[in-house]
């Protein structure tokens, strides 16, 4: 939403350095290093190879990425001419071109100042996560942030937002990249004792080997 208006600002002044910044930062920051790198496990994992059954998870995901898909191409035609058009064009080749489009709408649930702050500790505590897991990384204790066992304390966190009542553990999993927090006291990571999912990778308690289905690989094949 925002990147959007201040998109459109720097277009109207013709403010081509700020707004090629934009577009640069949108596509390093936010996308590649955050929610590509966040929900590839889905993307990947949630959806049976052969029937193509996926789960609400992975539809909403792909509906997302349609999304940007369509915002991400408009914005960069100005600066991208051929190249936003032969990639507007391969993907809709009925569609005219990608200058003749508008520009994007992008408002309504795009802009929850309400999700928004919901979601500010599980970023600060995904930051605070992989910072205590690099060390391991460094010394070869873990090659993946998928073996690294976390306990985090989110009672400690839990008092500077108001809206961070009950913490979704799952969610900080998904977040932070590692197959399971717990809560604590203290941060601590060490490496899972738990064996390898043999399609997922991630190290879950259920697990009986290595090779070995978790719950969710296994209800997405068998389910």
């Amino acid at each position: 939403f925002h990147l959007n208006l201040n998109l459109e600002g720097a277009a109207q002044r013709y403010d081509f350095n700020m707004y090629v910044r934009l577009l640069v930062d949108f596509c390093n920051n936010d996308l590649s290093a955050f929610y590509f790198d966040v929900r590839k496990d889905i993307l990947y994992c949630d959806v049976h190879a052969l029937t193509g059954a996926q789960s609400n998870s992975r539809k909403a995901y792909r509906t997302v990425l349609d999304i940007v898909f369509r915002s991400l191409v408009r914005w960069c035609a100005p600066v991208l001419v051929f190249t936003a058009e032969e990639v507007w064009v391969c993907r809709y080749p009925d569609g005219g071109s990608v200058h003749l489009a508008e520009w994007p709408e992008i408002e309504g649930p795009w802009h929850d100042p309400a999700i928004s702050q919901m979601m500010q500790p599980y970023l600060l505590a995904r930051s605070e996560i992989i910072e205590a897991i690099e060390p391991l990384r460094r010394d070869k204790v873990v090659r993946s942030s998928l073996e690294a066992a976390v306990v985090y304390p989110w009672a400690n966190l839990q008092a500077n937002f108001e809206t961070a009542t009950t913490m979704d553990l799952a969610l900080l999993a998904d977040l932070a990249i590692v197959s399971k927090v717990t809560p604590g006291d203290v941060l601590s990571v060490t490496k899972s004792d738990n064996k390898k999912c043999g399609r997922c990778w991630r190290y879950l308690p259920e697990v009986t080997g290595d090779g070995a289905l978790c719950a969710r690989c296994e209800g997405v094949l068998n389910g």
